[in-house]
């Protein structure tokens, strides 16, 4: 996710009620902002948070799109037409449009899944996902890269949940041909030794791998980087800082 700016949502669509075709769920449309970690970090973007997740993390920034224990999701998530999301997205000319989530991936065998991509065909569009699901052959020919990012056991799913091995071994496969990096939120050494493991047992490329700290303030991330930096290297991995928290503090 990138750092939160203004948020333009449809109130005249409410999730509860009808909605006119084609339209997706989502929690709002953010931009212009930053993304803020792994291989686009610091790039200029718009991006569309798109409602719904099949997993619980913890730690989540982005809750209020899936979370109904703490948000009232009538009120946070509404069905929007999707040349209107695609117009609020390109509205402040952004270098690239990123879809994230929740999960987008649940949604993409909507008819206006294919049609929201095909609006935005003119940018570069980004895709971010847990990697429990895989693409679709529209999904993967109409997105410019994507980030796959498995949750580790501090997330709080359990395992079953949030690795799904086909799915994942399927991404490891496509990132051969395309362009799909892999991001591990980590807060201990340990967690790179799982990485270790996952990335062993379903074939995803280290050089496509990246490791960024789990942390929502300046110093707690800047000490957990200092921590596995030199472990993450040498496994051959990539790392990345967060940089929402380190603007923040």
């Amino acid at each position: 996710m990138g750092i939160r700016g203004d948020v333009s949502r449809f109130r005249s669509v409410p999730i509860t009620d009808y909605a006119p075709r084609p339209t997706l769920v989502l929690a709002g449309v953010v931009g212009p902002t930053v993304h803020t970690q792994g291989p686009s970090a610091g790039r200029r973007c718009s991006v569309i948070q798109m409602g719904g997740c099949n997993l619980s993390c913890t730690w989540c920034d982005s809750a209020f799109t899936w979370d109904s224990s703490r948000y009232d999701l009538s009120r946070e998530l509404s069905y929007w037409p999707v040349l209107k999301v695609a117009a609020h997205a390109l509205a402040c000319q952004p270098a690239m449009v990123v879809i994230s989530g929740g999960e987008p991936l649940l949604q993409q065998r909507s008819e206006a899944w294919v049609v929201l991509l095909e609006a935005l065909a003119e940018t570069e569009i980004g895709l971010e996902t847990n990697g429990t699901i895989a693409p679709t052959d529209d999904t993967l020919s109409r997105v410019s890269w994507v980030t796959v990012s498995p949750k580790l056991a501090h997330s709080g799913d359990p395992a079953w949940a949030r690795i799904n091995g086909a799915a994942l071994v399927r991404w490891g496969e496509l990132a051969l041909d395309h362009d799909i990096d892999f991001s591990f939120v980590v807060r201990d050494l340990s967690d790179v030794a799982t990485i270790d493991t996952l990335v062993a047992s379903h074939g995803l490329p280290p050089p496509r791998v990246w490791v960024t700290p789990e942390g929502t303030t300046a110093m707690i991330v800047l000490n957990r980087l200092r921590e596995v930096a030199d472990a993450a290297l040498d496994a051959g991995f990539n790392l990345s800082a967060r940089l929402n928290a380190l603007v923040s503090g």
